[in-house]
């Protein structure tokens, strides 16, 4: 079942690329549904009471080099697989009809499903590293060749550079890690062997600067300013929504699991911890800075997932257990904005947030919408990122006070940026002329509502925010469900 997860976008996306333009979105749609589909049979069956990886699939590949297809699903991936189908499903269903090279646009969405699905399955440590590069080829496409406005050239080839100097730092960690960690390329072994401390120190460097790029994590974001910017929004629902969750979950899954000594040693003035810290208040206070609504859900992106570094770096049950929480509900928020701000800049022509105001008189359903979102994204109590960041700073003033007082900043300005953002476009300020009419003020709103389509896509992500929000022991009760131990927390 897990082969099949990876399998069936992979081998969907390639019939794709074989039929008709016409019928690229709907079997496109048809695919990733069953993807979906197939994720929550897994999430169904699995067993929050046992240890170890379910589902396992083991064959020896490369049998004198302890080389294995070997994938399992434990609680920290679980629901990760889940989201990763959920979004590229959204994806797909957000593309236009009249994007140009739909064919090749869908089919380079379901590979890049189909390679971050492994990531997160991969029991090998060098199957990961193969899923893990696999990811970046379609991501690089659709940025490219898709990319919006005039630096999409500078974009992607920034995009790649960045991510490739990380690749080549990990290939070097993976064969650092089978050369001093007992000649294997198991997890769960690796797990149960670490190295020397002083290796150990070495490969954590290698293998944290190739995840940190990924997340990504202060000061290694460059490539985020400038790929957001060029992305289409179909692809910023899967690149926000789930790539830099596996930056993330590797964190969690090697880097804390496979070489802990380095992490002991920083303890509670840890270089990680602090780096968090600072990508929580740099994207807080860019957001504030923007007038360009896409750009500041980028940095309050960058804001939120310095969130889920710091809780994984917490060191502690509550620390890891609410980053796990935040991956997902981060992948929920974020694409989530990204959609309204395209949608709103369809009708009104513009991203400028300080040219747009009192659109609700003429979108209703979408400012309603909206507002649910904004209060998600800035922590409201009852949507489901409150428990999630509440769980990473209760981790994190366990490791150190000062780093979850100063994490709290985040949580400060979030508010300022979102309330700004939807109060100054949905609504008219009282010493203001209401919107004038449609073609007569300084922008034009080309329709009205949203569209079924654009409901349908939306009202479940909204719907899941309430669900976890309300329960989000939904997520929780699985992940003491661990393969291997994590950093040494017993997670019951």
């Amino acid at each position: 079942m897990l082969t099949s997860i990876w399998l069936v976008p992979a081998v969907g996306a390639l019939v794709i690329g074989l039929l008709p333009r016409r019928a690229s979105r709907p079997l496109g749609v048809l695919v990733s549904a069953a993807g979906l589909v197939l994720s929550l049979l897994v999430a169904v069956q699995f067993d929050g009471g046992r240890h170890g990886y379910q589902f396992e699939e083991y064959v020896p590949w490369v049998g004198q080099y302890g080389i294995a297809y070997h994938l399992g699903v434990d609680g920290i991936s679980l629901w990760l697989v889940v989201l990763n189908a959920l979004l590229t499903l959204v994806a797909i269903l957000a593309a236009s009809e009249q994007m140009r090279r739909l064919r090749t646009f869908v089919t380079m969405l379901l590979l890049m499903e189909a390679a971050m699905a492994g990531v997160f399955l991969a029991a090998d440590l060098l199957l990961f590293y193969i899923f893990w590069e696999f990811q970046l080829i379609p991501a690089y496409f659709l940025l490219w060749q898709w990319g919006e406005g005039p630096d999409t050239n500078r974009a992607a080839l920034k995009f790649v550079l960045y991510t490739l100097v990380g690749s080549l730092l990990a290939l070097v960690a993976v064969i650092g890690e089978y050369v001093y960690a007992g000649g294997t390329f198991d997890l769960a072994r690796l797990a149960q062997h670490p190295p020397a401390q002083g290796i150990q120190f070495g490969l954590f460097l290698l293998f944290g600067l190739a995840f940190a790029i990924k997340v990504p994590l202060f000061p290694f974001h460059g490539w985020l300013p400038d790929a957001y910017r060029a992305a289409p929004v179909p692809l910023l629902v899967t690149f926000a929504g789930v790539m830099g969750k596996t930056g993330a979950y590797a964190m969690l899954r090697i880097l804390v699991s496979l070489l802990p000594h380095p992490v002991l040693w920083w303890d509670w003035n840890g270089v990680v911890p602090i780096l968090a810290v600072l990508g929580i208040a740099w994207g807080a206070l860019m957001a504030l800075n923007q007038r360009d609504m896409k750009m500041l859900v980028a940095y309050s992106s960058l804001s939120h997932m310095g969130f889920i570094v710091l809780g994984i770096f917490a060191f502690n049950q509550q620390g890891q257990q609410g980053a796990v929480l935040q991956m997902v509900n981060h992948g929920l928020i974020v694409p989530a904005l990204f959609l309204l701000v395209a949608w709103i800049a369809s009708r009104a022509g513009t991203r400028d947030r300080e040219v747009l105001k009192d659109l609700a008189a003429r979108m209703p359903v979408l400012a309603g919408l909206f507002l649910v979102v904004t209060l998600a994204a800035l922590g409201l109590p009852g949507l489901n990122s409150f428990v999630g960041e509440f769980m990473t700073l209760l981790g994190a003033w366990q490791l150190s006070p000062w780093l979850a007082v100063t994490g709290c900043l985040g949580l400060l300005l979030a508010p300022i940026y979102m309330l700004r953002l939807f109060q100054g476009v949905m609504y008219a300020s009282r010493d203001e002329d209401p919107w004038p009419p449609a073609g007569h003020g300084p922008v034009a709103v080309a329709r009205t509502d949203l569209a079924r389509v654009e409901a349908a896509i939306l009202v479940p992500l909204v719907a899941l925010m309430f669900v976890l929000g309300i329960y989000p022991n939904l997520i929780a009760q699985v992940m003491p469900a661990l393969a291997y131990p994590i950093s040494g927390v017993p997670w019951r």
